[in-house]
């Protein structure tokens, strides 16, 4: 999915944004115009995830305020554009890590099973229906463009581990910024 110019592939890998920086807490604004610059996003997102590598990218990781991510699970490589997400009652725990949180990973509560919905880079409507990795990885991403982190997720125990593995990590340089709830009512679970 990288550009293609005059024969030649074009990989344009961005710097992933690290936790602290505000952009990764601001809600990102709904896609409204599929164009050229919004499939160039895409590409840019998708070569930066897979250069990390990681299993997900979205937009405001790379500074972009946009409701746009991408995925790589299960060799299944694509992205959704102003996602909804249905979600199972059930749900499991497993570690989970970020790109913007460079070598940490904690149990994180999940629902099991997802269905997103929104559009591709053309317009398109697109459904991404999934359990276990594939769902964790959807809700995961659409967390981050309502600017909450998968540390907000975390119970009290592994909140404070996170804390002191933030404070510790090489990455990190500035005081650890308030980490706070989700802001859901239904504690990031959809109805």
């Amino acid at each position: 999915m990288s550009a293609q110019t005059e024969g030649r592939c074009v990989i344009s890998v961005k710097p992933i944004r690290i936790f602290g920086d505000p952009v990764l807490r601001t809600p990102a604004e709904p896609v409204r115009d599929f164009d050229a610059e919004l499939r160039k996003l895409v590409s840019d997102l998708t070569d930066t995830m897979l250069e990390a590598p990681g299993l997900g990218l979205a937009a405001p990781q790379i500074g972009v305020g946009l409701r746009v991510f991408t995925y790589f699970v299960d060799d299944e490589l694509g992205h959704l554009i102003n996602p909804s997400l249905d979600l199972t009652a059930d749900t499991e725990t497993d570690d989970e890590g970020c790109l913007s949180f460079p070598g940490l990973a904690f149990p994180t509560e999940r629902a099991f099973g997802a269905v997103a919905k929104g559009f591709n880079m053309y317009g398109e409507p697109v459904t991404v229906e999934g359990t276990g990795q594939l769902a964790r990885c959807v809700q995961h991403e659409t967390d981050h463009l309502d600017g909450v982190l998968f540390i907000d997720r975390l119970d009290p125990q592994q909140r404070k581990l996170a804390n002191r593995a933030i404070r510790e990590a090489e990455w990190w340089g500035e005081p650890v910024p308030e980490i706070r709830a989700s802001p859901h009512a239904t504690g990031g679970q959809a109805r």
